[in-house]
């Protein structure tokens, strides 16, 4: 259980039942293909912004009513938007870019991340900032000539702007809290001598700086609405780009292209060339990615309902902090809570039981830890007691546990989870007898710094032997020989006063203690 764990593992579980219970049917849609003078278009069929047709029959009437009919252009949409360079990235988000392009978990981005900061070549990884202050904008130009340098980046260059000291949107000292975005440093690398991990999570650092140099990317949006014989509605999206912008830097992805429409105006005239009718299925919620839990834990805010709460997670950005997200994440595979597979993430019989038990208590929601932050922070202000908020948290504890212990009896699962169940390996050591005690015959084990009597809980007996004796490790083998045959073999290289010697060990039964013997 724990305040960022258990109400992150329960966001999970609330998408994995979302899943479980959802019931696909199927629906039907109407393609055509449109002629308009020789320019070549696709539309799909809608009613009232609905293209989902829910039987076969009334999708082929349809279709058919389509056939080789004249069609108009009855309106034409056309939206221009300005998308600016992205920010600088702090570590949840070069976590979650690095894991939809590359798969890796979170962890394994923080680890490259902080090989690559203690050689110098990058700014330090755990920083939850997206801003620089303007004292780094001003070693921005010497550190992307040496870029330049890097044949991977030289087609990037020249910049088209030299310097973005004065750009609030990435300069802003108020924005930068213990450390600023992760940028790369002066220090740039030979890109032969990094691993292909390195070079990936370099690439994206130095491309996100060199992209705040450029100029913001225009498209232009349209939307066609096409009327087959004055009665059957047809819409066709398309997407035109007017100036590539940061886009030569940091390419689009393929989900993101969109098909270019031809310039056509309204009441312009065509006919219907191909009409189909295409089957489909309604889809279930998609499940998280490894670095879309990252996005998730960082954004909690969205899932409270009291808003004055939701602020307050927002402004401490969620649930866990840039340092300890991935480590939550590695926690709960550990534990067995998650499985990832394919890099999505699927609930496992054992969160399921824990969030069907205690999901309705305060521990395993975003406004608990909400809270806990607003009291945190007014403490941190000298606004509220710190004794207090300890007192009450012990309250809450035991309410839980007594609670919990409450409920026990009115818990019910299904037998196929029960089944399914798989509890945390922990690995017990059972400690080996080394043999009998000299003191009071009990049984002498290996204690860790020490070997000691396993009756000490129980009688109190104090018989020891140090691990280390001026210098030299004494072993199992040799403490089972004294307690054996009272003494061990000759051990070599102990030290005293700069000196080396050889001894062995004894048992001296008048003094009742481990002494040197030197014959």
């Amino acid at each position: 259980m724990g305040r960022v764990q258990t109400p992150t593992l329960a966001l999970i579980v609330k998408r994995e039942l979302e899943i479980e219970k959802f019931v696909s049917e199927p629906f039907w849609e109407v393609h055509a293909q449109f002629t308009f003078s020789g320019k070549k278009y696709r539309g799909k069929w809608q009613n009232d912004g609905d293209s989902h047709i829910q039987t076969i029959e009334l999708a082929e009437k349809i279709a058919s009513f389509c056939k080789k009919k004249d069609a108009t252009i009855s309106n034409v949409e056309a939206e221009q938007k300005e998308f600016y360079p992205p920010l600088l990235y702090n570590l949840s988000a070069l976590q979650a870019e690095a894991n939809r392009l590359y798969k890796f978990p979170p962890k394994k981005t923080l680890d490259v991340l902080q090989v690559l900061y203690q050689r110098g070549i990058v700014s330090y990884p755990r920083s939850d900032s997206r801003y620089v202050t303007p004292g780094e904008a001003e070693t921005f130009p010497e550190i992307l000539q040496k870029i330049e340098r890097i044949p991977q980046f030289a087609n990037l260059f020249p910049l088209p702007t030299s310097s973005i000291a004065n750009n609030k949107r990435y300069v802003n000292e108020k924005k930068v809290t213990d450390h600023y975005a992760i940028i790369p440093t002066e220090q740039v690398p030979n890109m032969e001598r990094l691993s292909s991990d390195e070079q990936k999570l370099y690439h994206l650092i130095a491309r996100s700086l060199i992209a705040a140099h450029y100029e913001k990317a225009v498209y232009e949006y349209t939307t066609l609405t096409t009327l087959v014989d004055g009665r059957a509605t047809f819409i066709s999206k398309g997407k035109v780009q007017l100036q590539e912008g940061w886009r030569k830097v940091i390419p689009a992805s393929d989900k993101e292209n969109e098909p270019e429409l031809p310039q056509l105006a309204k009441g312009d005239s065509g006919q219907v060339a191909k009409v189909e009718v295409k089957e489909s299925k309604t889809q279930p919620p998609k499940r998280y990615t490894e670095g879309q839990l990252i996005t998730l834990m960082k954004s909690a805010g969205k899932h409270i309902e009291d808003k004055e709460l939701e602020k307050v997670l927002t402004a401490t950005e969620g649930l866990g902090t840039e340092a300890t997200r991935a480590g939550i994440i590695t926690m709960l595979k550990d534990r067995k809570y998650i499985d990832i597979k394919k890099n999505l993430v699927y609930a496992t019989a054992k969160a399921k039981i824990l969030i069907g038990a205690i999901g309705g208590e305060l521990l395993a929601s975003p406004e608990m830890t909400a809270k806990w932050e607003q009291r945190l922070k007014e403490i941190s202000e000298g606004k509220a007691n710190a004794k207090q908020f300890m007192e009450l948290t012990n309250k809450m504890v035991t309410h839980l546990i007594a609670k919990t212990s409450q409920h026990v009896n009115e818990w019910s699962f299904e037998n196929e989870l029960v089944e399914a169940f798989v509890p945390r390996q922990y690995k017990r050591q059972s400690a080996t007898n080394l043999g009998t005690c000299k003191l009071c015959g009990g049984k002498v084990v290996d204690k860790g710094n020490f070997y000691g009597c396993a009756n000490y809980q129980k009688n109190g007996c104090s018989f020891t032997i140090t691990k280390k004796l001026l210098g030299k490790t004494i072993t199992q083998a040799q403490v089972k020989k004294l307690l054996k045959d009272g003494i061990t073999d000759k051990i070599e290289n102990f030290k005293s006063k700069e000196k080396t010697f050889a001894a062995k060990l004894k048992w001296d039964e008048k003094e009742k203690k481990i002494a040197f013997d030197f014959h």
